[in-house]
This record gives structure tokens, C-alpha cells and sequence, in this order.
């Protein structure tokens, strides 16, 4: 297979859609499929071919128009028997909404800020770049025929059938994996200590950990509010929280010094390697306003911690009842108080660990990869067969899950 990929950005250190995508690229390479690439900028993975498509446009809407109907041009020129796309295209075989719908992300990032205001609701009206988007998810799903369509959960699937009744048929369920030997706990352990030194965290601490690049809508206000909150705050040993990512900055200082909480909030910036930081956490609290599948929530409970979430985030479909806890919705501080206070027990937080790891370990990166790649070669392609192992058990790409 000839595999053409369009995607704006590519890197695996640039966001969750970025990283599942190199990892797929380089799973196909592993594979022996060749690989062409339109992007805009970063990094191609060794092996796959960048195509060019002509002079691109500088104000930001044009480019991604450019991209999507140039570049997938160039992809098709360029010999590609399938042609992938996880965001910015009007054309493609299959297509995998990392982010989810459209609609659905800038809901949940304007109810992650309280609420869009009149003025920003008139500028997202008569935003260029938004309709763009919304075209482009048009083209894509509400055509009566149209690209094959992976799901990164079933809650996605269903809300890709709801909206777009047409695209359900053509539309399979894949869950995001992680690499569960990469993020692997027991290296880490001996660093723990220095970790939490390193951030001012004392030895001692309850600690919780926020990696996002957007924070707010992965619902750290209500983490900050449940901190001030007496049940928390009277813990023993007391809850710190270290909030990392290229976007936790001042705004994050000042909300924690309005809840009164800054002593117990630490920030740790952008990190390249976010392992140590897991090792270092006793608990991942991400009660997300919005997640198909989050790859920091997997990546965590494969570190062996347990995650606080809500519905919301596609990966409680595949912890069930085990390595967390699901509160009812975002914003739910309440729900995010009980949460940290049951997790506060030792004992419990080790059963929990056992179980965040084993969810992980069944939900390996190169099965939910190959399952993609199957979605792309088709359903009358020829595959070698599966080999299955305990810990790869999962749910496969089938469309009845949609």
C-alpha cells in the first residue's frame, strides 16, 4: 500500500493528533507500505516522503484550504492508493477526527471558560477559519457516500452517527493505544523523589498532575476549586498539584492565588518527556470538559496512576470500573473532591495502579495501529494472520461498535 497522510502539523511532541499520527506513519513503514506526507510544517518520520504542493498561501484560513484540496492533489499524483486525513481536508479514503466533531471541541472549550461571551460569539460567527472547518467536516461526513471513517470511541461513533446519520454505516470504532513498554513505571521509580524536589513538591505530598496544552479544558478549574474545598484541603498528607504544559502559565498562578491555593500548585512548563512526571504523581486528575480518546490519560494509567476523568473522555470506555474514577460531568467539583479524597488512601491507590496498568496493557499501540492500517488497506485487502495475546485483547474495529 502507497499511503498518503495530510495533516497541518506533524511531530509526536506537537499534541495527541500529531503523535498518533507519526506512530502511524512509522507503524506503516515497519510494515513495508510506502508513505507520503502533505503538511505544512514539522517533521516527517524517517522513510516517509514529503510531497510538495505549491506555494502556500500566509493568512491562515487560505493555508488550510490549500492544504486540504492542493495537498491531497499532490498525494494522488504522487502515486497514493489510500489517502488518510485526521484534519484539514475536503477529499480523502479515510478519515480518523482525531479531535472529535467541530462543533462539539469549541462547545466544550467555551464551557471550559465559563461560557462564550457576546462579542466571541460574533466573532466565531463570521470566523473564516471555523467555517472552514465546519466545510470541511460537511464534505467529509454528510454526503450520502464518503471516506471510511475511524472512531477513536464509541462515544465519538455515536455522535458521528447522531449528527451525520449518512456517515454511521461507514464508520468503525478504533481506540487509541499506548506504547505500554515506553511507559513502563518501574524506571522511573528511583526518580520519584528527585522529581517532586525538583518542582518544590514536598516528599511527602498527595500529589495529582495536570499535563495538558490547553489546561482549562481538561478541567482544571474544578481541580483548583475542589483544592480550596475543606475535604481536601484538610487532607493528610497534603494535596499538591503539578500542572505541566507549554500553556500553564500565569493565568494558571492567578487563578490558583484567587482560590487560595497557590502554596499547593506547581508548575512545570512544557516537558519533552512527561514520564518522570508521571512516576512522580499519585493520581491524574483530568476531569475533561472534552476527550475522544486522551493519549495523556492512557499514557498515565500505563505509568501505573490512577486517573480521575468524566464521560467525556473516550478512555472510560475502556477502564469500565477499573484504574480510576469517572465523576458524573466537567465541573463537577464535588465530584472532583470525593474523587481526590478516595484516591487518598495508600492501599487503595496501589489496587488502583495494578489496575490502570493492566487497562493499558490491553489497549497496546501497534494492535489499535494495525487496526487503522486495516481500516485503510480495506475490507477486501489481504492480512496475514493475527497472532493474539493476552494483553492485546481489545475492542477491534468493527462496525457494529458504531
Amino acid at each position: 500500500m502507497h499511503l498518503g497522510v495530510i495533516l497541518d502539523r506533524l511531530g509526536k511532541d506537537l499534541g495527541g493528533a500529531e503523535a498518533h499520527t507519526d506512530a502511524l506513519v512509522r507503524r506503516a513503514l515497519e510494515a513495508g507500505d510506502r508513505v507520503s506526507v502533505a503538511c505544512l510544517e514539522g517533521e516527517t518520520a524517517p522513510g516517509a516522503t514529503r510531497v510538495a504542493f505549491g506555494r502556500v498561501p500566509r493568512t491562515r484560513p487560505a493555508r488550510d484550504r490549500h492544504l486540504a484540496d492542493v495537498g491531497e492533489r499532490a498525494l494522488r499524483a504522487a502515486g497514493c492508493d489510500v489517502v488518510l486525513a485526521v484534519r484539514h481536508a475536503l477529499r480523502c479514503d479515510v478519515y480518523l477526527p482525531h479531535g472529535g466533531l467541530v462543533a462539539d471541541a469549541w462547545a466544550a472549550r467555551d464551557a471550559s471558560r465559563g461560557g462564550a461571551g457576546p462579542l466571541a460569539r460574533l466573532a466565531a460567527r463570521w470566523s473564516r477559519k471555523r467555517r472552514f472547518f465546519l466545510d470541511a467536516e460537511r464534505a467529509l461526513l454528510g454526503a450520502a457516500s464518503g471516506p471510511r471513517v475511524v472512531a477513536v470511541s464509541r462515544g465519538l461513533a455515536a455522535r458521528i452517527g447522531a449528527v451525520y446519520p449518512t456517515a454511521r454505516a461507514r464508520t468503525v470504532v478504533v481506540p487509541n493505544g499506548v506504547d505500554a513498554d515506553r511507559f513502563d513505571p518501574a524506571p522511573f521509580a528511583a526518580g520519584r523523589a528527585a522529581t517532586r524536589r525538583a518542582h518544590g513538591v514536598p516528599d511527602d505530598a498527595y500529589v495529582g498532575l495536570v499535563l495538558a496544552h490547553d489546561p482549562w479544558l481538561k478541567g482544571l478549574q474544578a481541580v483548583l476549586d475542589a483544592m480550596a474545598h475543606p475535604d481536601v484541603a484538610s487532607l493528610s498528607p497534603s494535596f499538591h498539584l503539578v500542572v505541566a504544559g507549554k500553556r500553564s502559565g500565569a493565568d494558571v498562578v492567578a487563578a490558583a492565588r484567587h482560590g487560595r491555593v497557590e502554596a499547593r500548585v506547581h508548575l512545570a512548563g512544557a516537558v519533552a518527556d512527561p514520564r518522570p512526571l508521571y512516576a512522580a504523581a499519585d493520581v491524574l486528575v483530568q476531569p475533561t470538559w472534552y476527550d475522544p480518546c486522551s493519549l495523556v490519560a492512557l499514557e498515565a494509567l500505563a505509568m501505573g496512576v490512577p486517573v480521575v476523568t468524566t464521560p467525556r473522555n473516550g478512555v472510560w470506555e475502556l477502564m469500565g470500573m477499573r484504574g480510576g474514577i469517572s465523576i458524573e460531568a466537567p465541573g463537577d467539583v464535588l465530584g472532583v473532591v470525593h474523587a481526590l479524597r478516595v484516591l487518598a488512601d495508600p492501599a487503595l491507590r496501589r489496587v488502583t495502579s495494578d489496575d490502570a496498568r493492566y487497562v493499558a496493557c490491553k489497549t497496546r499501540l501497534s494492535t489499535r495501529l494495525d487496526q487503522v492500517l486495516d481500516v485503510c488497506r480495506g475490507p477486501s485487502a489481504r492480512r496475514a494472520p493475527v497472532v493474539a495475546e493476552a494483553d492485546d485483547l481489545g475492542p477491534p474495529a468493527d462496525p457494529c461498535l458504531a
